[in-house]
């Protein structure tokens, strides 16, 4: 659900809440969960905070994109940059 910034009122639309799209948050929970995280699916979680002090795994980005694709999330190319910036498009 949205809140105005200003006020920190909940934006209301046609008697319900307006409601924002999640996708870049699921992507992030994705991206930095450890798998284990979630009971309900042990082999969720891309890790990604765990390549920061050494090589990353040349089979990450399509490890994380079949892991984001299973939770929904339309998902064509997804790659890490040398300075560890990972782009999702």
């Amino acid at each position: 659900m949205q809140i105005d910034i200003s006020t920190g009122d909940q934006l209301v639309e046609r008697s319900g809440p307006v409601v924002a799209p999640s996708d870049s948050f699921i992507a992030e929970i994705v991206l930095t969960a450890c798998r284990g995280d979630f009971k309900e699916h042990p082999l969720l979680g891309a890790e990604a905070h765990l390549m920061r002090a050494g090589s990353p795994d040349p089979f990450w980005p399509g490890n994380a994109k079949k892991m984001l694709r299973a939770c929904g999330l339309e998902v064509i190319n997804l790659t890490l940059s040398p300075e560890g910036v990972v782009t999702i498009t």
